[in-house]
């Protein structure tokens, strides 16, 4: 998922629901290591808030085939 188009649709969206904290970003280097943003409060709410999407698109992905 990293560098993939849903990757930076799920930055847009942390972006836009988070304005008020820091947002500049790490260089895209140091992205596959977990350091997106330079703020670490920032990044680890980050980090929170990507892996409660991948939750969500694998819970609904289940649920989905299991019939519910």
């Amino acid at each position: 998922m990293l560098g993939s188009q849903e990757h930076y649709d799920i930055i847009d969206a942390f972006e836009r629901d988070h304005r008020t904290y820091r947002l500049d970003k790490e260089p895209k280097g140091l992205w596959p290591k977990g350091h997106v943003y330079q703020n670490s409060e920032t990044n680890n709410l980050f980090l929170a808030y990507r892996a409660g999407c991948a939750f969500g698109k694998a819970y609904y992905r289940e649920a989905r085939h299991a019939g519910n």
